[in-house]
């Protein structure tokens, strides 16, 4: 379902101020730097249709086309930069840069236990999409065909081959860090693994443990390029699995300038264009202020800080500018000492234990993280009650939502 989006006028006036309809191409400073440099380099293009993206065959190398974003990716020498710059129907040229990844307590200080056990919400009905280092299926609280409907993997490619595949059904897509799995439990975990507790019935479950969820694992190294890849197959599969929100838990450019050509900047408009609510982690560069995640700045996605037990900001959450128009978060939610799903066979890490004599198994199933990752699959899951209780909210009305009824 496409929802309204209200915020038009600022979202024109951004991209026109930022030179779109300028006679050359956009080129991405950072990529500008590294021009000069041996090459090739790894680079994103906007094109003005999708359909122009079929221009680059003349070219003779192998390129990745994501239709849904009107983006190619493609390994081009500063010659050819130079050329396909010039093309009439290219938009921008970006290098693909490397980005980062930036429990009952929690449940209590967001109000997700009254919801749930007072209006009976649990997110039924709702499908969120958790873009990240992949989804632990195996584990009790994310069962692969149960209320992980789908787990992909990501390839991308653009070497030789100048492929992009998605390999879906597989069961464990999370191998590495077990962060999207720790993620993914905190936004929609079914709690199974802890049904038993004493203190509270599924005491792990998520914010909404009834949604539906669709794993979008673009591995540990985590580049633009798999970041579009995982947004374009959003898009290509919001009917499908009815995808509501998209969830990111990383980004890169720690306070850096908006820039809405940037192409993950396109790709989550694309998303808010569409009706779905995209949240973004701030992420973890504070206390100094204008240090911003550069992706979670973007008026039409959800910026999310990370507080603490006590209901302070916590020191490690990005902060603002004041008064920027901008650079501010929009909400925060809990990130400090989450407990949540622990993917199976993954070293602890960044990870910490947790321990319960009663039930020993716990330090196997959960694990602690803390980070504007771990507070942003709650805005998600919150953004799933919102709209488990009325599909017609449009992103804006989820955010001004959260917004007006959050504490000070």
């Amino acid at each position: 379902m496409i929802r309204s989006c209200g915020r038009a006028a600022l979202v024109a006036a951004l991209f026109l101020t930022a030179g779109v309809a300028s006679a050359a191409a956009i080129l991405d400073p950072v990529l500008a730097r590294r021009l000069p440099s041996a090459g090739p380099h790894d680079v994103v293009i906007t094109f003005k249709r999708t359909a122009d993206a079929s221009t680059l065959s003349g070219f003779g190398i192998p390129f990745v086309r994501l239709p849904q974003l009107r983006m190619a990716a493609a390994r081009l020498t500063a010659a050819q930069v130079a050329t396909v710059r010039r093309l009439p129907s290219v938009e921008s040229i970006y290098f693909n840069a490397p980005l980062k990844y930036s429990n009952y307590t929690s449940g209590e200080i967001t109000g997700g236990h009254y919801i749930h056990d007072t209006l009976g919400m649990k997110g039924s009905g709702t499908t969120i999409a958790v873009l990240d280092s992949g989804v632990d299926g195996t584990h009790p609280d994310l069962t692969f065909g149960g209320n992980l409907v789908q787990n992909v993997k990501l390839v991308g490619d653009l070497g030789l081959l100048g492929i992009s595949q998605y390999l879906e059904n597989v069961p464990n897509t999370d191998t590495t860090s077990g962060h999207g799995t720790h993620v993914a439990g905190t936004t929609g975990g079914t709690g199974a693994a802890s049904a038993n507790d004493s203190r509270r019935p599924a005491y792990y479950a998520g914010i909404a443990p009834e949604a539906s969820l669709v794993g979008i694992g673009a591995g540990e190294g985590i580049s633009i390029l798999h970041a579009l890849l995982g947004f374009e197959y959003a898009l290509a599969n919001q009917a499908r699995y009815s995808i509501d929100i998209i969830t990111n838990s990383w980004g890169g450019g720690d306070g850096n300038a908006f820039d809405p050509n940037n192409p993950i900047n396109v790709a989550s408009f694309e998303a808010y264009r569409r009706g779905i609510v995209v949240t973004f982690a701030a992420s973890n560069s504070g206390p100094d202020e204008n240090t911003l995640n550069q992706y979670a700045i973007a008026p039409w996605v959800i910026n999310v800080a990370a507080g603490d037990a006590n209901r302070q900001l916590a020191d490690f959450s990005s902060r603002g500018v004041a008064g920027d128009e901008l650079k501010h978060p929009d909400i925060t939610a809990p990130g400090s000492d989450i407990a949540s799903a622990r993917a199976v066979g993954t070293a602890l890490g960044a990870l910490g234990p947790v321990v319960d004599p009663n039930h020993p198994d716990y330090l196997v199933r959960y694990a602690t993280m803390s980070g504007t990752s771990m507070a942003t699959p709650f805005v998600a899951g919150t953004a799933s009650l919102l709209l488990s209780a009325n599909p017609q909210l449009s992103p804006d009305q989820i955010e001004q939502t959260l917004i007006a009824t959050a504490d000070p």
